[in-house]
């Protein structure tokens, strides 16, 4: 009688599954075209990167708004925005590196730690190498020196076997106090958000930039650490059957802003075009009646430490154990190597659906399952008893955290047959549940 029983609800699961591949190969109306102009306008200078400087993440939540008020949905809050704060480390001035008369481009070739405080000089550049850790003489010579106003240079050490291990880490804590770390050799530049200032200056420069004849170097940095008000988005579309259940599409629309004048980071795959897909989930569900309510949530501050989903789930808009089901979209500009899913081995009869909506409609090479992580909005909605999955698209696109995650390299290569996959799961899920 079991194994009867479990031969049904196979075959039912299936049944729907192929009902709505069928389906949606003819209703899913995604907007290519759109989805590329809300990138290229998230992306533009205009946005400031969506962060701190120049009002860029407000820019970006008006923009939001606006496509939530044209497509006439629902809002639970005054004018789509539910309000919050918190302090962030800002760097609205300049941000500058000259070494021998040449000024070194911000974003390019270097870039400071996101917690740095401010400061401004004229500071030595000691070379550290493996030859002068391991040497005793040579290390207690520095030991002995006062290192206030020099920059110690840690010269492809990351990785080296060393005699003396316990120097390295010592000057990695910086308990020579010096004025700061600089690492001279990274292959790549990735930045980040502080909430606070660090102890000390850490500098990281792209590899051939500085040369070890260089001892000096002229270094500015205009930061403030400020209580920053912005707010999450969140609208809704009202459901024609489960009135009283919701789907809920996530996405954050902030991302790292600017270091100082010059350097923006544009975000275009993290993660303009996960808020690009959920305003395209937006007229899809405008124009196609969901069974459930459906609602949209872009939330601020996750960059800064999932801030703005925690903040909503602390004070949410409509009780949580309304949620039937969440997905949280980061990352939507590739997906040439699949789709990962967060929180499948947690929720694995959802994950199998969706690997079996996957393989009818044959959208993505692979799903791949991944546990639970604290790497996304979806984290704190599952720590209150929400399903939720965090899904993200996986390609050879290598731009991240950096000046170079641009909307003009992103390839968007198969953002139609992933809105397909999402959106035709999603039907499926709210038609059986």
């Amino acid at each position: 009688m079991q194994a009867l029983l479990y031969f049904m609800q196979q075959y039912y699961r299936l049944y729907f599954v192929l009902v709505f591949v069928c389906l949606g190969s003819l209703g899913n109306a995604q907007d290519i075209d759109y989805v590329r102009t809300v990138i290229r306008d998230l992306c533009s200078p205009e946005m400031a990167g969506r962060g701190y400087v120049n009002n860029g993440d407000k820019k970006a939540a008006e923009y939001i708004k606006e496509e939530l008020k044209k497509a006439k949905l629902k809002s639970f809050t005054p004018e789509y925005f539910q309000p919050l704060a918190f302090q962030v480390n800002a760097f609205s001035g300049e941000v500058s590196f000259i070494v021998d008369n040449q000024a070194l481009v911000p974003g390019e070739h270097f870039l400071v730690n996101a917690g740095c405080p401010p400061f401004s000089g004229t500071f030595n550049l000691i070379w550290v190498d493996s030859a002068m850790i391991d040497n005793t003489s040579s290390y207690q010579s520095l030991e002995k020196k006062f290192l206030r106003n020099t920059f110690l240079v840690l010269n492809q050490l990351k990785g080296k076997k060393l005699l003396h291990e316990e120097r390295f880490v010592q000057l990695e804590k910086n308990m020579l106090k010096a004025k700061g770390l600089i690492y001279p050799a990274e292959k790549k530049l990735l930045w980040s958000v502080s909430t606070d200032w660090d102890p000390f200056v850490i500098i990281h420069i792209k590899e051939g930039i500085l040369k070890p004849h260089q001892t000096s170097a002229r270094i500015t940095v205009e930061s403030q650490l400020k209580g920053h008000n912005t707010q999450n988005v969140l609208g809704y579309i009202e459901g024609s059957k489960y009135k009283d259940s919701f789907v809920v599409f996530t996405a954050h629309y902030d991302h790292l802003g600017m270091m100082g004048k010059e350097a923006i980071f544009p975000g275009a795959n993290d993660n303009a075009s996960g808020v690009a897909m959920l305003l395209d989930l937006v007229k899809y569900y405008s124009k196609n009646k969901p069974q459930y309510n459906v609602a949209f949530i872009f939330f601020a501050g996750e960059e800064a430490g999932l801030i703005g989903s925690y903040y909503y789930t602390e004070k949410p808009e409509f009780p949580l154990s309304k949620i039937s089901l969440l997905l949280n979209l980061d990352l939507m500009g590739t997906g040439d190597k699949g789709l990962t899913a967060v929180n499948a081995s947690v929720f694995p009869s959802e994950f199998e659906d969706l690997q079996l909506t996957n393989n009818m409609g044959e959208y993505l090479p692979v799903i791949q399952s991944r546990g639970k992580a604290q790497n996304s909005d979806h984290y704190y909605f599952t720590e209150k008893g929400v399903k939720a999955f965090f899904f993200y698209l996986m390609g050879d696109y290598h731009f991240y955290h950096d000046v170079d995650d641009r909307y003009e390299v992103l390839p968007l290569s198969k953002y139609n047959e992933a809105f397909k996959l999402i959106s035709d799961f999603t039907n499926d899920y709210m038609t059986r549940k």
